[in-house]
């Protein structure tokens, strides 16, 4: 008769959405990271238990090591962060084992990320000193435009000159909107918030969440 009992893996690393995790050699928890894989029994469990998920008679098995020593470095993983556990499996007897499976995608210690981390700050003063450049342009093409139709506009019957009256303010900002200036001001505005908003998604939220990339080393 078959058994009932889960004796086999129904979940896989590639199952969870994990992302990579990063620690500066500067961070605090960088030490207790260290620690926990200066073994290398430590670090062969880990590199086992990226392959599959694993419970800790498994890894004893895989590693010939006793359960004993396989379970302190799998709670030392666990404290660090780097192990949790996922499922829980039965063995023939009936008795739970935890399966452990790595908390994150990829574990990366990294310098430099003051560096490597897109500056805010930076971007938006770029996209201000953008903004003057494209008011500027719009502000040019506007009156230019202008001059252009107000010559010789303002001759009238007879050949007079006639005078036209001053634009309300109203009137100015309504002929500027539906101008050229107006056109030249909102591509340019459009393009510099698509730009901006490209960069922040693609470049700085990642790193503000990953805490930066420069000189990284796999671990």
């Amino acid at each position: 008769m078959a058994s009932l009992l889960p004796l086999k893996p129904t979940a896989s690393r590639d199952d969870r959405e994990i992302e990579p995790r990063l620690v500066g050699v500067d961070d605090p928890e960088a030490e207790t990271v260290l620690s926990a894989i200066s073994s290398t029994t430590a670090r062969q469990i880990l590199d086992l238990v990226y392959e599959n998920p694993r419970p800790a008679s498994e890894l004893a098995d895989e590693l010939d090591s006793s359960l004993q020593n396989v379970s302190y470095h799998l709670e030392r993983l666990e404290d660090a962060g780097i192990l949790e556990v996922v499922e829980v499996w039965y063995s023939e007897r009936g008795r739970e084992m935890d399966v452990y499976a790595p908390g994150n995608s990829a574990l990366v210690l990294y310098a430099g990320a003051e560096e490597a981390k897109p500056s805010l700050s930076d971007a938006l003063h770029r996209a201000l000193g953008g903004v003057g450049l494209v008011g500027l342009t719009s502000a040019l093409v506007h009156t230019h435009a202008t001059a252009s139709t107000d010559t010789g506009s303002d001759v009238g019957i007879m050949g007079k000159q006639t005078s036209q009256p001053d634009p309300t303010y109203w009137e100015t900002v309504v002929n500027f909107a539906t101008g050229p200036g107006g056109a030249v001001l909102a591509l340019g505005l459009c393009t510099i918030a698509l730009a901006f908003a490209i960069w922040y998604w693609r470049s700085y939220r990642p790193a503000t969440r990953r805490t930066g990339r420069v000189g990284q080393t796999e671990i």
